[in-house]
């Protein structure tokens, strides 16, 4: 691309060259045939370069976007855990490094490079025409060049830090875009009339950054005229003094012509436009890019753990005055908490919303880190584990389990990637739960994707949602995971859904370590072992039977609470 686009730029200025030989030949009536066909010739090349240099900086545009997204998609996911995808820098410099932001991403930069260099190249050698009849009005041309590029540099950074001083909010405004657009939300918004004010909403965010935008813009539109009406006066100037030498017989005429068009070409110097705006973001772009890989890095090197986790655990798990904040938060989750989970049994976590239970699992996962104490799998810790081998070792239905729109079969077989070819195991495990009767209704089976808005594509109820994702834990299951986390696994199935569920899973999962989150008591009542949370602490320590006989326990008064509801009818 830079070959072409500097043919390209050699190419114009010989354009000037010949033009002014042909004026002059033609001016003292010599011979133009040698000069029209190398005026042709250059003319025809040109035509012909600039799509190819086009065509090359559209190759450049997806080749340079497709590597930057690569980068920042292996960066954002090289983590482990969750600390730095819900860091508000961090998606800050994800939504500028992918141009959402300023509207021009580093591909595009890349493309405008073609045209920046032919223009720096022609204007060069246009300074160095008008240095070989007029040495001093070349280095006057120059400085003032030098300094209508600096300017405008200087200017156009002003606004671009505005811009991106303002990402969090630019990034807020994009959201309520988002939703306007989402078929996702459309239910609610419509019904709850929110469509107009989303889009006010998004309007009236997106012009308080606009009218910021524009008063930094109206600060130098001054120094900018001031430039302007500088660079004008020098090149009239030039201008008139090469046309009097010609009429005077100093220079040929040939020459005046080519000097002049030299003098406007030679403009490109001091332009800073869109191209040259696009560069100089990207490489701010890239520096951001590369500290977030860094960063990933740094993070990912100071995760202590290297232990083969394979057959943990056999024993227990510990968690030993363990104290958790969220990173950005003030509230402390847990202060001194500690629980044994014993393995091959099934716990329950019982509590209030905001008690701390799925905190414990994100624990346990590794998806955070202890602020203070420690987890231990059968008396190692579970820093010392490698992180993604205890990834597998876990398979979980969290509360705001994933919906992905793909195919019925990924939904499923995401649970173990490693053994995404085993049919028959993929079809077990949404067999097992109560799945395989959603994935023949739908119109192309386990290749339907999930959702209207594709192409033969089908959506699904909560309830069969939350059957596909019980069958992506059982699949993790039947694939190495020896530990199932159930966070309210069943909230979307009616009471007959639920039973037919846990029957299932009371069977499919003797002898896995089995923890379980739910608000419902017909549920938790299974389990092996209830533990009841409360203010980052164990209250209460049993078994169904055990618990609902204490008069004044915890356990008893929630269950008494939601029995009554029923009893009433």
């Amino acid at each position: 691309m830079l070959l072409v686009a500097t043919i390209f730029g050699l190419l114009q200025p010989a354009f000037v060259i010949a033009t002014g030989v042909l004026v002059q030949a033609a001016a003292t009536q010599a011979d133009i045939v040698l000069p029209l066909t190398l005026l042709s010739a250059i003319f025809i090349t040109t035509r012909l370069l600039g799509p190819i240099r086009d065509e090359l900086g559209l190759a450049m545009w997806r080749r340079v976007d497709q590597s930057m997204g690569d980068r920042i998609m292996r960066a954002m996911s090289g983590d482990p855990g969750l600390r730095l995808v819900e860091d508000p820098h961090v998606q800050d410099i994800v939504a500028q490094a992918e141009g959402a932001i300023t509207g021009s991403s580093v591909g595009q930069a890349a493309r405008e490079l073609s045209l920046m260099w032919s223009q720096r190249t022609f204007g060069v050698i246009a300074l160095g025409i008008i240095a070989r009849t007029y040495w001093w009005a070349a280095l006057l041309l120059l400085g003032v060049h030098v300094l209508g590029y600096s300017a405008a540099r200087w200017h156009w950074n002003e606004v671009t830090l505005v811009i991106l001083g303002r990402t969090d909010q630019l990034r807020r405004s994009y959201y309520l875009r988002g939703l306007a657009l989402s078929s996702r939300v459309a239910k609610e918004t419509r019904i709850f009339g929110l469509a107009g004010w989303l889009v006010e909403r998004y309007r009236h965010g997106a012009l308080a950054v606009l009218e910021d935008v524009w008063s930094r813009r109206q600060e130098g539109w001054v120094l900018g005229v001031g430039i302007a009406l500088l660079l004008s006066a020098t090149e009239a100037g030039a201008i008139w003094i090469v046309a009097s030498d010609s009429l005077a017989g100093r220079v040929s005429l040939g020459t005046a012509v080519a000097v002049i068009q030299a003098l406007f070409a030679a403009g490109f110097l001091s332009s800073y436009y869109d191209p040259d705006w696009a560069i100089t973001q990207s490489a701010v772009t890239i520096d951001k890019v590369q500290h977030l890989e860094k960063t990933v890095s740094t993070t990912v090197s100071q995760l202590p753990g290297h232990r083969d986790p394979g057959g943990l655990p056999r024993g227990e798990i510990r968690f030993e005055h363990i104290a958790f904040t969220y990173p950005g938060s003030s509230h402390v989750v847990f202060e001194d908490f500690s629980l044994v989970v014993e393995a091959g049994k099934s716990l329950a976590i019982v509590g209030e919303n905001g008690a701390g239970k799925t905190t414990l699992v994100k624990l346990l996962s590794r998806l955070y880190e202890p602020t203070a104490g420690r987890i231990t799998v059968d008396g190692i810790d579970l820093r010392e584990l490698e992180p993604a081998a205890w990834h597998k070792r876990i398979a979980a239905v969290f509360q705001d389990f994933t919906q992905f729109e793909l195919s019925a079969f990924d939904n499923v077989a995401f649970g173990a990637l490693h053994a995404a070819n085993d049919l028959e195991a993929v079809e077990r495990a949404a067999r097992q739960a109560g799945a395989i009767d959603v994935i023949r209704r739908l119109p192309r089976g386990w290749a339907t994707p999930l959702s209207r808005e594709l192409s033969h594509g089908s959506q699904l109820s909560g309830g069969e949602w939350q059957r596909l994702a019980l069958a992506r834990a059982l699949f993790a299951v039947q694939s190495g995971a020896a530990i199932l986390i159930l966070d309210e696994p069943t909230a979307a199935l009616d009471v007959r859904g639920e039973a037919e569920v846990y029957q299932r899973f009371l069977e499919l999962t003797s002898g896995l370590t089995t923890i379980v989150i739910s608000h419902r008591f017909s549920t938790v009542r299974r389990a092996d072992r209830i533990v009841v949370v409360e203010h980052g602490r164990v209250v209460e320590d049993g078994n169904h039977p055990e618990l609902v006989s204490r008069p004044d326990g915890r356990y008893a008064e929630m269950f008494t609470l939601q029995a009554e509801r029923f009893l009433a009818g």
